[in-house]
């Protein structure tokens, strides 16, 4: 059996196949009918010249070659019917041209039937028009192509042509050797139609050209691997001759090899034809992977949103991105963030529900092309004297609510909707659109773009719950900060009822002595005094505390600033508290607000001397911390910190206690109200720095507090010259500091 032969019968196997897949189509249309009729006439004529062939000299002989004849003048009329209906031609216009058709196969059927059938004239003539009928059937799809509307449904067409033009012509050509001529490449045909032919059946199935670009990539894919397998296979084998023993075990070791490469050598050479062919579409799809995993960082939804929308820009794949999620104050998605023109600003839930109407049974994605595509076949199925507007109930209302979603689609800007769903629940939408091509992602981008979706809706949803955590221990907080501030309050509204209750005296008794009367008035207005200053102070620190932070950060020289802070200190430290300062110079500079970190500073150092009220030593010293693995990393010094250490000879903070004492409201003290240290704390993570406490029993207290130096080229400025420099201070700003200075914080701990 030559290659002409097994052609034939490859080519007649196929074909049936593919005819009965288009019969077995549920509510078919009338176009994979024609197609079915078609396909299946190439079938039988295939396997009349299969037969024919097989057969050689043989008494059938006459019975096939009938067969062959009479399928062959079918296939112009079956071929010119499918055309007329798959590219959409008005039946009237081409009346003429199926008459001539129908006409040319009864004359071939008869030819078929008679003696003529051995004429070699007949035969020509059959062969002509044939040839010359399939040839005007291209002539049709050659003026849709022409007439195309777009650039898209002019690429599908341009593959059409050139795909029937091409196994047109080789079927041609293999016809030669029934008539005398040689070809050398006789069979070729047959392959090239079969392939055609299977290309054709998935341009029925697949309404989206990228569709077919992604099948042409499969069949190179296809194709690549298995003449790999066969270099493998053939180089192992052929060379064993007629050694029956070799061969066998040959055959056994390849077997062994491809099934060892199969998965290995497919992914590379898929790789390599998606890389090589289709770069394009490889990239957007790396570029999606990695913002997938990019999104699953961000927690912050403002910030996913920006994370999300950035990355979708930066593929240059898209020209409109938006996102919505679903509002808290009304029914309804709210739009978070946009790229591109700006969408429907909130979308009601019967815009969102007209979208989601849309999607079929197993659609993850809603496409405004498939909307379009659907929306124009109903609109063919509608009778003629509707004018598209009505028809069958069934029909009018899935064209209202296809009308309806492409409404929403529309007003989102979007040429793609993803719902975002979480559980069984919709909280949001991602839409993109590139508004320069009708169709703009392939199958596989399609994926990957749902990929993101789904991951950005499982971030969504972990944020809320975070949202949701974060607000409980916020209330959490707050209700332990109120039933502190509580509790600071009362102490010193009791004493101050106490000492109002016995400045006036009681029903029944008889007023005191003056003197001693004068006398008890002064102490219990210095006790009211006393504690009314002292509510002031703890409202204060609390309005301190639960205001935000403002603040300035400007280059700064933190020796200068404590020296500053220590000048002020110095009424405050009793004798019996010895002082020792060490800085060390030069220090980098530090970002940092002056008057904030002179605030910390002095917490600090009253804290210290409050702790020692018998005497002891406070020590206060500056160093610079170096990174020494910054040399060996090839960075500049900008992990250094500048660290500024508080250290003193007290009782020290408890063990039970360390873990606590930034926490507002928590105090060791009688009269603390435990917020100095948390507000200590919150302004030095404010400068980008940390604050820690050491302490061994009965070895005091040591506070280090660590602030990221800058570096910069130029030297630091000598004392000489930032004294000239130096900025006066106004006078309400020096009242200001006065006032600070002679009210003393209290201790947290």
């Amino acid at each position: 059996m030559d290659i002409r032969t097994q052609a034939a019968l490859l080519a007649g196997i196929v074909m049936l196949a593919l005819a009965g897949a288009a019969l077995l189509r549920d509510n078919r249309p009338r176009v994979f009918t024609l197609f079915a009729l078609f396909t299946a006439n190439l079938g039988l004529y295939s396997l009349a010249d299969f037969l024919m062939r097989w057969s050689g000299s043989s008494a059938p002989l006459a019975l096939w070659d009938r067969i062959a004849v009479a399928t062959a003048a079918l296939l112009p009329a079956t071929g010119l019917a499918f055309f007329l209906e798959f590219l959409g031609v008005a039946r009237r216009p081409a009346r003429r041209a199926r008459n001539a058709m129908l006409g040319g196969s009864l004359s071939g059927l008869a030819v078929a039937l008679s003696p003529l059938v051995h004429s070699r004239i007949a035969q020509v003539a059959v062969t002509v028009y044939v040839v010359a009928g399939l040839a005007a059937s291209l002539s049709v799809l050659w003026r849709k192509l022409l007439a195309a509307p777009t650039r898209v449904e002019r690429a599908r067409l341009q593959y059409l042509f050139v795909g029937a033009l091409v196994a047109l012509s080789f079927s041609t050509l293999d016809v030669l050797p029934r008539f005398g001529i040689p070809y050398p490449l006789d069979g070729l045909g047959a392959m090239a139609l079969t392939f055609f032919m299977f290309f054709l059946s998935q341009t029925l199935q697949r309404h989206r050209l990228l569709d077919l670009h992604e099948f042409l990539g499969k069949v190179v894919v296809a194709i690549a691997v298995g003449l790999v397998f066969v270099a493998v296979y053939g180089g192992l084998v052929s060379w064993v001759g007629n050694r029956p023993e070799l061969f066998f075990f040959n055959t056994l070791v390849a077997s062994f090899v491809i099934l060892s490469l199969f998965e290995p050598m497919r992914d590379k050479v898929e790789e390599w034809v998606v890389v090589t062919l289709f770069r394009e579409r490889y990239e957007l799809v790396r570029q999606l992977e990695t913002l997938r995993d990019r999104i699953a960082t961000v927690i912050d939804p403002l910030r996913l949103g920006s994370v999300l929308l950035d990355g979708l820009v930066e593929t240059r794949r898209v020209t409109h991105a938006s996102l919505w999620l679903v509002a808290d104050d009304r029914p309804g998605y709210r739009l978070l963030d946009a790229r591109g023109p700006p969408p429907s600003p909130f979308l009601e839930p019967a815009t969102a529900r007209a979208v989601l109407g849309a999607a079929g049974t197993a659609q993850k994605a809603i496409l405004l092309e498939n909307i379009d595509r659907r929306m124009a076949e109903l609109r063919a199925l509608l009778p003629p004297e509707a004018g598209g507007r009505a028809g069958p109930a069934a029909l009018a209302e899935e064209l209202k609510r296809l009308g309806d979603a492409r409404a929403a689609m529309a007003s989102m800007k979007a040429g793609i909707c993803m719902p975002l769903t979480a559980g069984d629940r919709v909280i949001g939408f991602l839409a993109c659109w590139d508004e320069r091509v009708p169709e703009a992602f392939a199958s596989n981008e399609i994926a990957a773009l749902l990929e993101v979706a789904e991951r950005a809706a499982l971030v969504f949803e972990n944020s809320k719950l975070y949202q949701q955590m974060k607000e409980r221990d916020r209330l959490a907080a707050l209700g332990e900060m109120a039933a502190g501030l509580a509790h600071e309050i009362r102490n010193p509204l009791a004493a101050i009822q106490g000492a109002i209750q016995l400045l006036v005296p009681a029903e029944g008794k008889g007023p005191r002595p003056a003197e001693a009367d004068a006398e008890q008035q002064r102490e219990f207005l210095g006790i009211i005094a006393d504690e009314v200053r002292r509510l002031n102070g703890v409202v204060s620190q609390f309005l301190d505390y639960s205001r935000p932070a403002k603040t300035l950060l400007v280059p700064g020289d933190v020796n200068e600033i404590l020296e500053r802070t220590l000048k002020l200190l110095g009424a405050e430290v009793p004798p019996s508290v010895e002082l020792q300062v060490e800085l060390q110079r030069p220090l980098p500079r530090v970002s940092c607000d002056a008057e904030q970190l002179r605030q910390v500073f002095l917490n600090l150092a009253l804290n210290a001397v409050q702790a020692m009220p018998r005497g002891g030593r406070l020590e206060v010293a500056t160093r610079l911390a170096r990174d020494e693995l910054a040399v060996w990393r090839e960075a500049p010094r900008r992990s250094d910190t500048v660290e500024v250490i508080f250290r003193d000879t007290g009782p020290g903070v408890p063990e039970e206690a360390r873990e606590h004492i930034f926490v507002p409201f928590y105090t060791t003290k009688e009269k603390g109200t435990g917020l100095g240290l948390a507000i200590c704390q919150r302004i030095v993570r404010a400068h980008g720095g940390s604050i820690l406490v050491r302490s061994a029993p009965d070895e005091g207290a040591e506070f280090v507090i660590s602030l990221p130096a800058l570096w910069e080229e130029k030297p630091e400025p000598r004392a000489e010259e930032r004294a000239g420099a130096r900025t006066p201070v106004p006078a309400e700003r020096g009242r200001h500091r006065r006032r600070r200075r002679k009210r003393r914080p209290d201790r947290a701990v």
